[in-house]
């Protein structure tokens, strides 16, 4: 039996668009044993993925100092993989690999450590023109030749469900009414809509009688300052109240979610929850590279000519109404669709 680590360290929506691989390589080889290195922060978002055999997980993205990358590589070594795919390349974990003398360490062939790998792919991401997902699949072709290529999709457990369902019923939503979680935050992944603009959208909502849940972390709470203590009691703010596995119970109940280029989004579509998108109009940024795939969306992009740049002001070109609009559309529709 073979034993395979994938490293994927970084966020939640690049992990998402990893997990296909991860599935793909069991499917192809289901004699393989199958580990993933995340960060401790993305974790739960593998609990009921039945193709992943063990999970191994650092602190934040990267390792801190020589110190970790001597703990780390005596962990790899005592996990006798036979290889590594580095899919979020860092020099401290590649290191590591190589000290732990993993004898197939697969990852880019464009950093200054790409040494410390032997099997190097001549792959550019930023600049490729292709989606993420499908520059995942690139990265390991060679090493994994002629996979099957899927979508993401995230399995939600039973458990998950209900503590979503027992978070709404304290704070009084009706768990047989439709609500839209509105996701303001971004973590500076990309540019992002002005949360000035996510209030406008919210209380639009509220105004047509939609139950509207505010999600994000207990810092993004503090961000939030007074922005929603004076608004009807259809807009509940949950930020800082659930862990990843509550969220995703969260979304997988939610009628539609609306965020920008973040891991609430890439959640979304991977459980088939309708999503709106807010994108920017940067080619290294755009939809193009980093929109959700696996689920059904709509993206939002503003229209900007070159010398405008690509600073966050030109997400105002995204209109609060427009989107407003398509959403109430939406959920109309989906309930005629409902009653038929």
């Amino acid at each position: 039996m073979k034993r395979i680590l994938l490293s994927r360290t970084d966020a939640i929506g690049d992990l998402i668009l990893t997990l296909p691989v991860a599935r793909s390589i069991k499917e192809a080889y289901p004699d393989y044993h199958i580990t993933m290195l995340v960060s401790e922060y993305t974790e739960q978002l593998l609990e009921g993925e039945e193709y992943i055999d063990g999970v191994m997980t650092i602190p934040g993205r990267e390792l801190g100092n020589y110190v970790e990358v001597q703990e780390v590589s005596h962990l790899l070594r005592a996990g006798d993989f036979d290889a590594v795919v580095f899919f979020y390349p860092r020099f401290s974990l590649a290191l590591a690999a190589r000290m732990a003398r993993i004898s197939r360490r697969v990852g880019t062939g464009y950093r200054s450590y790409s040494l410390l790998l032997n099997e190097r792919v001549k792959l550019h991401r930023k600049h490729s023109g292709k989606h993420e997902l499908d520059l995942n699949y690139d990265l390991v072709e060679s090493a994994f030749p002629g996979l099957p290529r899927h979508e993401p999709q995230l399995a939600v457990l039973e458990q998950e469900i209900c503590s979503a369902q027992a978070l709404l019923g304290k704070h009084g939503v009706d768990l047989d009414e439709p609500y839209v979680i509105v996701h303001p935050f971004s973590r500076g992944s990309a540019p992002n809509w002005r949360l000035e603009n996510y209030v406008s959208l919210a209380q639009g909502l509220a105004a047509s009688s939609v139950t509207v849940l505010i999600t994000g972390s207990q810092q993004e709470r503090r961000q939030l300052g007074s922005f929603f203590t004076d608004s009807p009691r259809s807009v509940v703010n949950v930020a800082g109240e659930t862990d990843l596995r509550q969220l995703k119970g969260l979304i997988k109940s939610a009628a539609m979610v609306v965020t920008s280029s973040t891991g609430p989004i890439h959640i979304a579509t991977a459980v088939e929850t309708f999503a709106v998108g807010i994108y920017p109009p940067v080619a290294a940024l755009s939809p193009v590279r980093w929109g959700p795939r696996g689920g059904a969306n709509k993206l939002f992009v503003p229209e900007v000519t070159l010398n405008e740049g690509h600073t966050g002001s030109s997400m105002d070109g995204i209109k609060v109404e427009n989107v407003l609009a398509f959403i109430l559309s939406k959920l109309q529709a989906d309930i005629r669709l409902r009653k038929q």
